[in-house]
């Protein structure tokens, strides 16, 4: 089956005048002997008839078909013979006249002198959709080895003469819509030319904060027990962490009262300051200037007992922990010449917990009194080492134990009132070697044993209250002759025990002579 290929008019049209030069070469021993006469050609006609209908046509598949005719035509009276073998000569000569050049324009004929007897009246519109029954005579020497898939269904009208020659003037005139949705995956090449500066010390202390915190352990660890400050769940970690991560004061560790404030929160965490009743308690926050303002409005305690020596103290009314010194928080006053702690003294103020160790190191301390609240637990005996103890007042709380020895050893000692307490055990003969003490209240309490002879040797003593306890034996006449009796001077006026007949317990002391009264 013979492929047939679309072809544009123009190439129908060359093909035309191609098949007339064949034909006129051939016929051209004809002219040189006839004397170059003109001889009419039959197939020329058919050349100026398929010109003149190719040219005419405006359908290009219309073209197709009538040069398919003219092959169809020219096939049967036209044959060239094409030498199988090459010449071997040149041509003798070169012909006079040069080939003329096709003619520019096609010829004028309007249609062939002898038409196809019946040829279309109408070529159709379309090309046939069936192929011809009857193929050409001639088939392609060189077939194409890979027809096309899918042919053309219609040639270009015309392709493009020139590239564009004007690019875009102007940008797109609005910018993507989206932007990146992830940083750079690559660093910055280079590093900052300067390190981060380090930031500012919370304190002004001339140290980092880590350098700070290390020199207060250090120092505190000679107050406290280091595991302790290290826990913030005892009182000791909980001022720790106060004065080294909170106060607003930023004492430094090189401060000589550094120890102080840190030893006053010690005892504001020991007897649960923030249950405290008296108002002076510290504020939620201890960084809001607002909160601190009405902590130190509610505050009103002012410790201005009675000193019989005398001595300058100043003191003040401002919550606890607040950034104020520590001496101007209500409940305790300073020495004037030595800033140190002189007084801590509170009075139904809903003091309760324990009393710390630490106070021992308040060395100026001189009215340590804390009455009528539910502080409990014993009486530690490192404060005997108290140097300048003056008064010793727990009355009205919830104490236990026994009255340590050691509580004796304060040289100083003139008030020691322990009554209405849990106080256990017996009273010590040490008692005696307390020179100075003129005050002794341990009624209402669970004492057992007998009164010790050596109270007698109390020279100032004024007052001993022992009764309601678990007592018994006599009051030794050593003590019944510091009574002003028959005009001997003594200075006790005030002498009491469990005296009543027939009481569970009983310590016999004659009343007047001995006792002045026997309370129930």
């Amino acid at each position: 089956m013979r492929t047939t290929f679309p072809v544009s008019k123009q190439c129908v049209i060359l093909l035309a005048l191609l098949a007339n030069g064949f034909a006129e070469a051939k016929d051209a021993p004809n002219r040189l002997r006839h004397g170059n006469k003109e001889r009419k050609d039959t197939r020329v006609p058919y050349v100026n008839e398929l010109t003149s209908k190719v040219s005419s046509e405006p359908d290009t598949d219309a073209a197709h078909f009538w040069a398919h005719h003219f092959l169809q035509q020219m096939s049967t009276s036209m044959s060239v013979s094409v030498p199988t073998v090459p010449p071997t000569e040149p041509p003798m000569t070169s012909p006079t006249n040069p080939l003329m050049e096709p003619p520019t324009n096609p010829p004028t004929e309007t249609g062939p002198t002898n038409p196809p007897t019946a040829p279309p009246t109408n070529p159709p519109t379309n090309p046939p959709t069936n192929p011809p029954t009857a193929p050409p005579t001639l088939d392609p020497t060189n077939p194409p080895t890979n027809p096309p898939s899918n042919p053309p269904t219609a040639p270009p009208t015309n392709p493009p003469t020139d590239p564009p020659t004007e690019l875009p003037t102007a940008p797109p005139t609005n910018p993507p819509t989206n932007l990146p949705t992830a940083p750079p995956t690559n660093p910055p090449t280079a590093p900052p030319t300067n390190p981060p500066t380090e930031p500012l010390p919370r304190c002004p202390c001339g140290q980092t904060d880590a350098s700070r915190e290390a020199d207060a352990f250090a120092v505190l660890s000679t107050v406290s027990d280091p595991a302790l400050l290290l826990d913030e769940t005892t009182p000791q970690g909980r001022s720790f962490e106060w004065i080294i991560d909170i106060d607003e004061f930023c004492g430094c560790p090189a401060d000589p009262k550094f120890v102080q404030r840190y030893i006053m929160g010690v005892f504001y965490y020991s007897t649960e300051g923030d249950s405290w009743n008296n108002g002076c308690q510290a504020p939620v926050d201890l960084t809001d200037p607002v909160a601190i303002a009405a902590a130190n409005n509610d505050c009103t305690i002012e410790a201005d007992g009675l000193d019989i020596f005398g001595l300058e103290t100043f003191r003040g009314t401002d919550a606890w922990l607040t950034p104020s010194y520590e001496c101007f928080w209500g409940g305790v006053a300073c020495r004037n010449s030595t800033l140190c702690m002189d007084r801590i003294e509170f009075e139904t103020a809903g003091l309760a917990g324990t009393m710390p160790v630490e106070l021992q190191n308040l060395t100026d301390l001189r009215f340590l009194i804390l009455e009528e609240g539910a502080t409990g637990g014993p009486i530690p005996s490192e404060y005997g080492t108290f140097p300048r103890l003056h008064i010793l007042d727990l009355n009205f709380n919830a104490f236990t134990g026994s009255v340590p020895v050691e509580l004796y050893n304060t040289p100083f000692l003139l008030q020691l009132d322990l009554n209405d307490n849990f106080f256990t055990g017996t009273v010590a003969t040490e008692i005696g070697s307390v020179q100075f003490l003129q005050f002794v209240q341990l009624e209402a309490n669970q004492f057992i044993g007998t009164v010790p002879s050596e109270v007698g040797s109390l020279q100032s003593l004024q007052v001993f209250e022992a009764f309601t306890n678990q007592m018994s034996g006599s009051m030794p006449q050593e003590v019944c002759d510091r009574r002003d009796i028959n005009g001997t001077g003594g200075l006790l006026f005030r002498l009491t025990a469990d005296c009543d007949v027939g009481e569970e317990f009983f310590v016999e002391c004659s009343v007047p002579d001995c006792c002045t009264d026997c309370p129930n």
